[in-house]
């Protein structure tokens, strides 16, 4: 009995130590910024570790008082450990229940539901049987109280964090993140076991699944302790969470290689710029210059000098028209091929400095074709407002909706699920005014259409793009 118990305050101990770990790994990682949809629920996930690794560490306690260590009575030490399993357990279904809400964007209405079982857990085991009518087998009470924590938060707890994992997967192979996809898998796996040695497997209970499956005939059949199994994959858990939330340093990563990006093309740009300046702009120049001179030349009657400075100011003109041409092309690409094709484009070139999740939603009958200075202006708007999502809206996913509705009009809606804002206050800061916004109104101006923003503080942003094709 003396090296069982010895064994278990080891196991216990170390098993604790292991959740423990999680709950300050995940605590410092946990970021209100990040675009993963993962990140969102994660403080769940990081109170369950530490309100596990506090049960843990009240069975040691326990285990102490056979050699007459009394940290505190048996009474508290049963409580501690019935309310922190229930308490551990109901932020586990939290984690899963937000995770796959976040991940599915639906199913809002079960949001509460885990807290609503656990509520009623703890009324029946604690206030009922240990405050309003005292139970008189503490054992009894501890075994059965823990039992229903294990059956009714752990297990369905353990399978919807897996679920919520599995649909974290196709994010993690579009953005090649190997590593982070397969201890993701992995986590999902030892949730999954989690559920069925933690969930399911109890001491034994007068009720089944209980009389049935418990830890003692487990020992029978396997020869093998639940509890090793438990620390075991308690483990892994916390191994292939930590691999997993990695996610956010390559995050972090990517961001100061896009702000490098975005330095390197201002640079540029600015070099742009002197280049204009010192080669078309002086080449225009000269050509007023020259033009003054043959107009001297006129006067004084001579065709022939006159002819041969003009054909100059031609040649010089027609290298500057080539420079400008040339400068164009680098500062305003344009997009060749449908408006679907430039929309595709542009939602690849976001998915390749950003984390969120963008999905064109094509709804015409047709492929759509536009006048160069309508895709342009298209081009343009629908990018800006990508920016500006990637930027402030801290969203995880866009939808750009795709319509033609009757007379050639055309409808791009870009809708995000991000933070929002509240209008009046944007109006009241003078942020309207923003160089951004002012462009995209601008070159709405330009295609003859109308650009209407929808949004809530916490409701995400809409915002809606009509104009007629051709106008």
């Amino acid at each position: 009995m003396g090296i069982f118990t010895d064994k278990m305050i080891i196991t216990y101990s170390f098993y604790g130590l292991a959740f423990f770990t999680m709950f300050i790994v995940i605590a410092s990682q946990v970021r209100k910024d990040s675009s993963f949809i993962l990140a969102k629920p994660l403080w769940f996930l990081s109170l369950f570790g530490l309100f596990q690794a506090l049960a843990e560490w009240s069975k040691v306690a326990k285990l102490l008082h056979i050699y007459g260590i009394a940290l505190l009575d048996i009474f508290t030490l049963h409580v501690l450990d019935v309310l922190t399993i229930g308490i551990s357990a109901a932020f586990l279904f939290l984690f899963g229940i937000h995770l796959i809400i976040a991940s599915r964007g639906k199913f809002f209405q079960l949001k509460y539901l885990p807290l609503l079982i656990a509520i009623l857990w703890f009324a029946k085991f604690i206030v009922l049987d240990l405050i309003i009518f005292p139970t008189d087998n503490l054992r009894l009470w501890n075994a059965e109280s823990i039992a229903w924590s294990r059956y009714l938060l752990v297990l369905p707890g353990s399978i919807l964090v897996s679920i919520g994992l599995i649909l974290q997967l196709p994010i993690l192979k579009r953005l090649h993140l190997k590593s982070a996809y397969y201890h993701c898998l992995g986590a999902a796996v030892t949730f999954i076991a989690y559920g069925f040695f933690s969930g399911l497997i109890t001491f034994p209970v007068d009720f089944w699944p209980g009389t049935v499956l418990n830890s003692v005939t487990f020992v029978k059949q396997t020869g093998i302790s639940v509890q090793h199994i438990r620390a075991v994959l308690g483990l892994l858990m916390v191994y292939t969470i930590i691999r997993t939330i990695n996610i956010f340093n390559v995050e972090q990563h990517r961001r100061l290689e896009e702000a490098e990006k975005l330095s390197v093309l201002m640079k540029e740009r600015k070099r742009f710029s002197i280049d204009l300046h010192d080669g078309v702009i002086q080449s225009i120049y000269a050509a007023g210059l020259c033009i003054e001179t043959i107009q001297n030349t006129l006067k004084h009657g001579d065709l022939e000098k006159a002819d041969q400075q003009l054909e100059a100011v031609k040649k010089r003109l027609n290298t500057a028209l080539n420079e400008l041409r040339s400068y164009i092309v680098d500062l305003d690409k344009e997009t060749e091929g449908s408006l679907q094709h430039l929309l595709t484009n542009l939602i690849h070139e976001f998915r390749s400095i950003s984390m969120i999740n963008i999905d064109l939603i094509d709804e015409t009958k047709e492929v759509l074709y536009l006048q160069q200075a309508q895709e342009n202006n298209v081009f343009h708007i629908v990018q800006e407002a990508l920016f500006n999502v990637i930027k402030h809206a801290k969203a995880s996913k866009v939808k750009i909706i795709l319509e033609e509705g009757t007379g050639n009009k055309i409808t791009i809606r870009i809708i995000d699920n991000g933070i929002g804002y509240d209008p009046k206050e944007y109006l009241k800061n003078g942020l309207s005014n923003r160089k951004g916004l002012t462009n995209m109104h601008y070159r709405t101006e330009r295609l003859g259409g109308s650009l209407t923003v929808n949004t809530q503080k916490g409701k995400g942003t809409e915002v809606i793009l009509q104009f007629k094709k051709g106008s």
